[in-house]
């Protein structure tokens, strides 16, 4: 505990950019630290582009490293760097005004109940964590209402001890548009799933002429889900442009029609996102600065092998996914398809290309995603190394 201790007042003295890793958790927190309080630390946390993404408290024990150095790291300092020269936007968040003499968790739920905020909750001996409004707060407990985006009838209040709490997330992006959502008339729509092959093309056509959001569900067992607008669509495939978790444009994802399971039309998660990017819109957030959500595809051709062919001759990285079990899906950029084949370059964890390649069949691709923030800032990075 105590090297934890030592590491967190050098990150706070030295304004490191560090990373926290959680014993039981997948979940890791990159930021710099705002204050070391008697309870827990206060980080001021960045999402993967590098933008300001709200802030994280965390109990003392519940901390299992903190990283100073390393590749991910590195990595996501140029992130930051290139958020700040690029303007990449985010809904503006206010500074923080703790007492680091004091506890901080209180201070923070104090401020939570003032401003009515969506919050996000890590509770002791709970894997799960859970959203909502924290509405009372005394000494040892406070009342917590629950807003679940995913279904709306999760809204229960409950009474919880602070002791209990071990992380808490606040004024983050998503939290920020959530807290306004749930100041709108929303009310629970039961989930309107459309299977079937026929089923699913006709629902698509109507999606891309009504410009309705919608959910695709893949049939591959990985439980991936797509949320976007029909862009592209033929009897072979359809083209999205995606939007991400904060219901800004995600880039876009071509997928075999034969590779989709459900097509969701209604849902409470839908109900959310069109509400974020109404909220967008109005903040003018609907897309980063760095990212083209205004490309027309043309559907009387073979999409996949179009944008195969177009990211070989610009050396764009697309994300692939093939019915080769044996193949993992991969990020990378394609050769020249010759005979319908490619050989593919993937790019591995530690930012290297496989300059072997492995081939593959240009009918076994059935899934390209491509244009979102991940594949632009891998790009720009290995561009600055020198790798591409």
């Amino acid at each position: 505990m105590s090297t934890i201790m030592e590491d967190l007042q050098v990150a706070a003295k030295q304004a490191h950019l560090i990373n926290l890793y959680q014993a039981n958790s997948e979940v890791v927190y990159t930021g710099y630290i705002d204050s070391l309080a008697p309870d827990g630390v206060v980080m001021n946390t960045y999402d993967d582009a590098g933008v300001q993404d709200g802030a994280v408290f965390m109990r003392y024990d519940v901390i299992d490293e903190v990283e100073m150095m390393s590749e991910d790291l590195d990595n996501m300092a140029f992130r930051l760097e290139n958020a700040t020269a690029e303007r990449l936007n985010a809904v503006p968040q206010e500074p923080l005004h703790l007492d680091d003499r004091h506890a901080a968790l209180s201070q923070i739920m104090g401020k939570a109940v003032a401003s009515q905020q969506v919050v996000l909750l890590v509770l002791a001996n709970n894997d799960k964590y859970i959203e909502g409004q924290v509405t009372n707060i005394n000494a040892t407990d406070f009342e917590f209402k629950t807003f679940d985006k995913f279904n709306f009838h999760n809204n229960d209040t409950q009474s919880l001890a602070l002791d209990a709490v071990q992380i808490i997330e606040f004024r983050g992006n998503e939290l920020l548009l959530e807290s306004t959502f749930v100041k709108t008339k929303y009310q629970h729509e039961d989930a309107i799933k459309i299977s079937g092959k026929a089923a699913i093309a006709e629902t698509l056509k109507q999606a891309q002429q009504k410009h309705q959001l919608i959910t695709i569900r893949s049939a591959d067992g990985s439980d991936m889900f797509f949320v976007g607008f029909v862009n592209a669509l033929n009897s072979d495939s359809v083209l999205l442009n995606l939007v991400d978790m904060t219901g800004q444009f995600g880039g876009y994802t071509l997928c075999r029609q034969s590779l989709i399971e459900s097509v969701t039309v209604q849902s409470d998660y839908l109900q959310t996102m069109c509400g974020f990017i109404e909220l967008n819109r109005q903040y003018e957030l609907d897309v980063q600065p760095v990212l083209n959500n205004e490309r027309l595809f043309d559907a009387t051709t073979d999409l996949f092998e179009a944008i195969l062919r177009q990211s070989g001759t610009f050396n764009n990285l697309v994300h692939l996914t093939t019915e080769n079990p044996m193949l993992p899906a991969m990020t990378g950029y394609p050769g020249a398809i010759t005979n319908g084949h490619f050989i593919f370059y993937s790019v591995d964890e530690e930012n290297q290309i496989n300059h072997v390649g492995t081939l593959i069949e240009l009918d076994q691709v059935v899934e390209l995603s491509f244009g979102y923030m991940d594949a632009y800032l891998l790009e720009k990075r290995l561009k600055s190394t020198g790798n591409l």
